[in-house]
């Protein structure tokens, strides 16, 4: 890697500030107990922003967000502050699994490069460009290791919510084994079992470690808009993110605007491609992959002839058909570290080449963030839209609506905003679709506010659900990066009613 390189993963990339800042939203300290929250400004907010009786915790100021510990009585207050888009409790999560996917070992599993076909997995594929992974980490293997020059370890954010402090030195491994495994499969290289290609899709590429979770799979929303927000600080290095994380929505079809969106159109306006799981609950697109400015990806059966998987989401958001392709994401092979969790949990999930089976949209999106790069490869100068369009443009279609514009192939030609299937985004739709304008929601919410919901919740049905790891399934849902007009931020922004009472605990980081 280049000392330039190196120097721009590693510095902070200033912040424009904004012409106002976050008033204080009340003269006297609240009383009550002190509660950590998110809180997200509106564009031309300055951070921090005021809290009288509270102080913040941890600044985001590339996704225009913050952590902060305050009474309920102040978070109220602070979002009723035109300039404060929404507050949030900073909810704990668990990666978890299930068995979404599992074929039992009866299949010899999926080799990505192979399925995509064209130059995936060849020499010099992906080279030149650097691919965030927002996971559990990365360790060495076979397929990819630190020696090759293509991990670079960017920032660990996992214990942040636990009071650490973001680190930005040393090796970033990884206790869980999903992050290791999404590497392998957007970047890897040649392994016995892997025949004349390498594993990943864009073997030349770099993936830039940036962890979220801990080696036991813990996570928090705090933790995960600190590695967006690195992310966007640092997208002067950085072309691609792959974000294989999903959270259920309240309610569903109920696709709107909310803090993981918001953060994650901050990081597209910054110029990344953000690549994102549609989940793996059918008929329902998990959150942010419903972004309708992600690269929404689904999962294909490519066993025999090609078909959606069952559990692969779709849905329409806000006038926007998702998933806007599908990848393999049916038995895919990759590696995990062999004293892993995911390993130790699953032993089904070896095959007899060392290699180990996945399956979910997880797996889908990082073949896709893989095709990303050899695309970006080619054409450095494409924008994340342009990036969009020529992947959609490029699908082979497949018949089945939830397919959306086919099955992923690395293009050949140079994509236009017209085929990025956005043109018929409803700004209206997407504003009426907030947590307020959930049936039944928002009583809900305003029940969450006591003390106890906030410090005993927990995220306890989480996955990290995309990816099947024989017996366990972890989420691809991605956030998407990309930002709207001022003029769709106004319309669809959440009032002070949705986050003053909002909280994660009755859904977690789903089966998607």
């Amino acid at each position: 890697m280049s000392r330039r390189l190196l120097a721009v993963l590693l510095s902070s990339v200033a912040v424009a500030a904004a012409s106002t800042a976050v008033a204080p939203a009340a003269t006297a300290a609240p009383a009550g107990p002190s509660l950590r929250a998110v809180v997200t400004v509106r564009p031309g907010a300055t951070l921090p922003a005021a809290i009288p009786g509270g102080h913040v915790l941890a600044r985001f100021p590339s996704v225009g967000a913050e952590l902060v510990s305050a009474p309920v009585a102040a978070l109220r207050a602070l979002g009723a502050d035109p300039r404060v888009a929404g507050v949030s409790p900073d909810r704990r999560g668990r990666v978890a699994g299930d068995d979404q996917g599992d074929d039992g070992g009866r299949t010899d599993g999926v080799l990505a490069a192979k399925a995509v076909g064209g130059d995936a997995g060849k020499a010099g594929t992906g080279q030149g460009v650097n691919v965030a992974l927002l996971d559990t980490g990365v360790s060495d293997t076979a397929a990819l290791s630190r020696d090759s020059g293509r991990i670079t370890d960017g920032v660990d954010v996992s214990a942040l919510s636990a009071g650490g402090d973001a680190r930005t030195s040393g090796q970033f491994t990884d206790g869980y084994g999903h992050g290791t495994f999404m590497a392998s499969l957007i970047a890897g290289g040649r392994v016995d079992g892997s025949g004349h290609r390498a594993l990943g899709v864009a073997p030349a590429a770099r993936i830039v470690v940036v962890k979220v979770a801990d080696s036991a799979g813990n996570t928090s929303l705090a933790e995960v808009l600190a590695g967006l927000d690195w992310v966007a600080a640092h997208a002067r290095a950085i072309q691609v993110v792959n974000l294989s994380l999903s959270v259920d929505r309240p309610t569903a079809p109920a696709y709107g605007a909310d803090p993981l969106t918001a953060a994650v159109e901050h990081v597209r306006a910054a110029g990344v491609v953000v690549v994102a799981a549609a989940g793996n609950v059918a008929g329902q697109v998990g959150d942010p992959g419903l972004d309708p400015q992600a690269l929404t990806v689904g999962a294909a059966d490519v066993t025999g002839k090609t078909k959606v998987a069952p559990f692969s989401g779709s849905g329409v958001v806000a006038g926007v058909a998702k998933p806007d392709v599908v990848a393999p994401g049916l038995h895919v092979l990759g590696v995990v570290p062999a004293d892993s969790a995911v390993a130790k949990a699953n032993p089904q999930g070896w095959t007899r080449d060392g290699l180990f089976k996945g399956s979910g949209t997880s797996e889908a999106a990082a073949i896709t963030s893989g095709v990303a790069a050899a695309y970006l490869s080619a054409h450095p100068s494409a924008s994340p839209l342009e990036v969009k369009a020529a992947i959609r443009t490029a699908a082979d279609p497949v018949r089945d609506a939830r397919a959306g514009a086919g099955l992923v192939s690395i293009p050949k030609r140079a994509g236009s905003s017209g085929g990025s299937g956005e043109s018929g985004f409803d700004a209206a739709t997407w504003s009426a679709n907030t947590w307020t304008g959930v049936p039944g929601w928002q009583s809900k919410l305003d029940s969450m506010w006591s003390g106890s919901a906030w410090t005993a919740a927990t995220w306890s049905a989480a996955t990290w659900s995309a990816a099947t790891w024989s017996n366990s399934n972890w989420s691809a849902a991605t956030w998407s990066a990309a930002t709207w007009s001022a003029a769709t931020w106004s319309a669809a922004t959440w009032s002070a009613a949705t986050w003053s009472a909002a909280t994660w605990s009755d859904y977690g980081w789903g089966d998607a």
